[in-house]
């Protein structure tokens, strides 16, 4: 009868569940936040169906969802029957695993934790649950292992790092796992930091910020819970809160400003948990660590920062807790205090006093049923939502095949080199692989293996044609041991040695090293775990920070042998995350410097030189390398800048497929793809670019918002404009001027100068960024002040035989009275000079019927602007339909008109129809002009169009003089 029963109860709750759209499921506290009228009452229909699931749990089956026990194994290193009682008889409503598998047994271990969850009286399926921090490789041991967190920061590469937060979410779901512990938030501002060191991201607030959003994304996109952990941050304790209980005694305004940012960052991207840090925050609560204290957890995370998602606890076995409180006491104060789950890893014990320290609390009143239901209902609203009851199990062989892929290890790779951190160089690096040279490696036993070390020696055999020697040494070497290392390195041509510190390096590896470096062999020393050691050892002639092993000695290998290539040629792509206190600043990192090509041409020549040294399996892969860097160099000669960057990159795509098929070397590969990036590099300085303009418009128009003539807004926008200016180095002027209301207003001046032209003519570049009240004016001015900015970055570099002037004028919506101010400023030498004026106003516009370009003239005549801006649309191949000269005299280009400067207002427009409102957009100069109303499309070809136009009138005046001279 009591089978019958559960089975009954299950069905109840799996049809209510799938009569349910599970995309829409979302905790109550997400309710009425901008919802449709539909969309609201959807939410309310599954507020109402959890309510419906809540009232059908008994008091045992509440309180284990509020539990998170640690599995434990049997010999076959599969969950025993002290696991199966705490899922069917305590109810945990999550596990979290430790040990290490591979994966087709870590997908049967998941299911054989599911069906046992299945068969209790509700059948609610399991968050299974890991720290996978550097990738499922932490637990699965055929999985892919990626840099650590420090690592990936050092790659600045935010596509990268969400990229690997997206291939683990895979692997995970693969294996069972839908809950990873990853990334950590910490913002690593303490150098001795024993506990986090390189699994942060660093010490850059805004740096962790923008990498714990593309990991929270990536992960969660992909169908897997992230954690940000350890909220409030754990980033510059002193003590290991495993051993101890730290308390950090920083003031709220640091809090706010360095330690919380990147949290918070994470709640607005969407995170769906955050994690507890068993730390005092003294600016919050001198008392309690943060798991325990109500002030942290729900007055600042929830309250203050709008946290709606799951607070899961740290291991609440770890010393600062345990030796404190104890752990049937200290679940049931982190349940008060606002926390979720408790993670009850210890002892079985331990985690059975958790459940009824739990269970008799809420016996008792001391926990209030409403707060019990109140995270039920998250926890059962987020397994609904990540799927977790249609697709609890999983299969084991299809396991084996999605971890570890090509792919994913191609990924691993490639941001193992680019974390790769050269921090110092002095002509040692790089060795060169076909010498003979012999070689001898060392560095220390790293927590009584010496595994790390014996690798590197293999990987730096099989980079060299020379002799390889090695030792391993102690921990901290006495001098003893550094005498007979030192005699080894003295038989040897050169010297690579590692060096590892969780905390402060032992003295025994910094004196070992500079023992090494008074050899006078060229030594180069790795660090293997905090990047800080080289600074007790700065003489060393080269160094590598790999960021590989934390203070466990988790290894990541696909570093250090990213560190060997990059010994022997590969370029480190790596720049500091932290700063090296008197020696390196945030930011550094060198490279080896290749010379940059000219062009296409250049790389064949490379390619021909490569395939001669029999860097090729055969000759047909040259030959294809070569075929393309004809038509780039095509390219070249048309100064079609995208498609000379479209087939670099295809460039790129080959040396891949190359790469991947073994039909070039390594050092061939890197090689030209360094050249091949350099190339693009060098283009890309020439290319208007949408994206960078629609950050331009995202500022102004989300950042600052309306810019009325006079008001801070404007003020605000204009210091942006020049601060945007001067980054491009720029020499940039505020003109000001008075405006009616008493008020003032200012127009923004950046001149780049003509290359050896004495009294050279003037181009313009002009726009207005001023919007009128209370738009955002983000299609409008903020398109066109944005594409005058991008325009200022593309012909930065470039050579030109006539003075450009870029300016942004302020109160146009005044009555144009920037641009009268400007040209009324201008003496009569200057209008003299003067040779055109692109004017840029609505050029963004997303408004369907606005499908013309308009180049409007105040008298609907041919000028100079149109002649350009007819010829570079032919030559870009622009329809001709889309471009069309217009009359149109209410704007900022009206004044130079006026004072005999040809001139032309660039402005997308209803085809065929009268100038006026109704033919701009039903937006225009309203509230509505927001930046989702901007097509980056339509900024891209105005931006495009006019860089080529400029172009060509800037190098007329050379073009003439070669004509004359031939």
């Amino acid at each position: 009868m009591k089978k019958r029963v559960q089975l009954l109860s299950y069905m109840f709750v799996f049809v209510l569940l799938l009569t349910t759209p599970i995309t829409a499921l979302t905790p109550s506290a997400f309710a009425g936040q901008n919802m449709k009228p539909d969309e609201e009452r959807e939410n309310n229909a599954n507020q109402e169906m959890i309510q419906q699931m809540i009232t059908q749990m008994d008091t045992e089956e509440k309180i284990g969802q509020l539990v998170m026990p640690s599995t434990h194994d049997n010999e076959q290193n599969m969950p025993n029957e002290d696991t199966k009682e705490l899922i069917q008889e305590y109810k945990a409503g999550s596990v979290i695993i430790y040990g290490n598998r591979d994966a087709s047994t870590t997908a049967a271990y998941n299911n054989q934790l599911q069906e046992w969850a299945a068969e209790t009286n509700m059948g609610i399926p399991l968050f299974s649950t890991a720290d996978l921090e550097y990738g499922v490789n932490q637990h699965v041991t055929d999985a892919t292992a990626f840099p650590r967190q420090m690592g990936i920061a050092a790659t600045r590469d935010l596509e990268a790092a969400e990229d690997m937060a997206s291939v683990t979410a895979r692997e995970m779901k693969a294996t069972g796992f839908n809950w990873n512990y990853s990334p950590l938030a910490d913002v690593n501002t303490n150098p001795n930091n024993p506990v986090i060191g390189v699994r942060s991201f660093g010490e850059d607030t805004e740096l962790v910020s923008d990498m714990t959003v593309a990991q929270v994304e990536g992960y969660q996109e992909n169908g897997v819970l992230s954690t940000p952990k350890h909220f409030p941050g754990h980033g510059d304790t002193s003590d290991d809160s495993h051993y101890d209980l730290p308390s950090v005694g920083y003031d709220r305004e640091t809090l706010e400003e360095v330690h919380l940012p990147p949290f918070q960052a994470a709640i607005d991207a969407g995170a769906d948990s955050i994690m507890t840090s068993h730390v005092i925050i003294e600016a919050i609560d001198p008392e309690l660590p943060a798991t325990l204290s109500e002030d942290v957890l729900t007055g600042l995370l929830r309250e203050e920062m709008g946290f709606n998602g799951l607070i899961v606890t740290d291991a609440m076995s770890m010393q600062a807790i345990k030796d404190n409180w104890g752990a049937g006491e200290a679940a049931v104060m982190t349940i008060q205090a606002g926390a979720d789950i408790v993670m009850a890893t210890g002892s079985l014990d331990e985690q059975k006093e958790s459940f009824e320290a739990l269970l008799s609390a809420y016996e008792s009143g001391e926990l209030t049923q409403e707060r019990v239901d109140e995270s039920l209902e998250r926890i059962l609203a987020k397994k609904v939502m990540y799927g977790l009851f249609d697709n609890r199990y999983v299969d084991p062989e299809e396991a084996t095949d999605v971890v570890n892929t090509e792919s994913h290890k191609e990924l691993a790779k490639n941001m193992a080199q680019d974390s790769m951190t050269l921090v110092k160089n002095d002509d040692v690096l790089p060795f060169d692989p076909e010498s003979n040279e012999s070689t001898f490696v060392v560095g220390p036993e790293i927590y009584n293996q010496s595994y790390y070390i014996e690798d590197i020696a293999e990987d730096v055999q099989r980079k060299t044609n020379g002799n390889v020697d090695y030792d391993v040494t102690s921990e901290n070497p006495s001098a003893e041991e550094i005498n007979e290392v030192v005699q080894q390195a003295e038989q040897a041509d050169r010297v690579i040695v590692s060096t590892f510190s969780a905390d402060e390096l032992d003295q025994g590896q910094s004196q070992l090293v500079n023992a090494l470096e008074e050899t006078e062999k060229p030594v180069v020393s790795i660090s293997l775990g905090l990047p800080y050691d080289i600074k007790e050892y700065p003489d060393v002639d080269a160094h590598i920070a790999t960021y590989a092993i934390e203070r466990w000695g988790s290894a990541v290998p696909v570093s250090w042998e990213a560190a060997v290539d990059v010994i022997y040629g590969a370029n480190p792509g790596g720049k500091l995350p932290v700063t090296i206190e008197g020696h390196y600043e945030f930011g550094h990192g060198e490279n080896y410097e290749a010379e940059i090509p000219e062009n296409a041409e250049d790389i064949k020549t490379l390619v021909d030189q490569l395939k001669d040294e029999g860097e090729f399996e055969s000759d047909t892969a040259p030959r294809a390398l070569n075929r393309h860097l004809t038509a780039v160099n095509h390219y070249e000669v048309q100064e079609a800048v995208e498609k000379v960057i479209k087939h670099m990159q295809g460039f790129n795509d080959l040396l891949d497929h190359q790469q991947n098929n073994e039909l070039i070397s390594v050092e061939a590969y890197n090689l030209l793809q360094s050249q091949a990036d350099m190339l693009i590099e060098k283009w890309e300085a020439f290319a208007f670019d949408s994206d960078r303009a629609m950050a331009h418009i995202r500022h102004l128009s989300e950042d600052i918002g309306p810019r009325a003539p006079g008001s801070e807004g404007e003020e605000e926008a204009s210091e942006y404009i020049k601060a945007e200016f001067e980054k491009l180095g720029y020499n940039a002027s505020t003109q000001t001027f008075d405006i009616p209301n008493g008020a003032q207003s200012q127009n923004v001046i950046a001149v780049k100068e003509a290359e050896g032209i004495e009294d050279p003519e003037i181009v313009y570049v002009t726009a207005h960024y001023d919007s009128v009240p209370g738009s955002p004016g983000a299609n409008d001015n903020g398109s066109g002040t944005a594409a005058l900015l991008e325009l200022a970055k593309v012909t930065r570099d470039e050579p030109a035989n006539k003075e450009i002037r870029f300016v942004a004028f302020g109160a146009e919506e005044a009555g144009l009275l920037g641009s009268e101010h400007y040209v009324s400023q201008l003496s009569d030498e200057e209008i003299n000079r003067s040779a055109a004026n692109f004017n840029l106003d609505m050029v963004g516009t997303d408004w369907e019927p606005a499908s013309q370009l308009h180049v409007s003239t105040v008298d609907g005549e041919s000028n100079t602007v149109w002649e350009s801006v007819d010829l570079a649309a032919e030559r870009l191949g622009l329809d001709d339909n889309r471009l069309t000269r217009h009359q149109l005299g209410r704007s900022d280009h009206v004044h130079f008109h006026n004072a005999g400067i040809d001139a032309a207002l660039f402005i997308w427009m209803e085809r065929g129809t009268e100038p006026g409102q109704a033919g701009i957009e039903p937006w225009y100069h309203s509230p509505e002009d927001t930046i989702d109303r901007v097509s980056p499309e339509k900024v891209q070809m105005v931006g495009d169009l006019i860089d080529s136009a400029i172009s060509d009138i800037a190098f007329e005046q050379e073009q003439e003089t070669e004509a004359t001279a031939s």
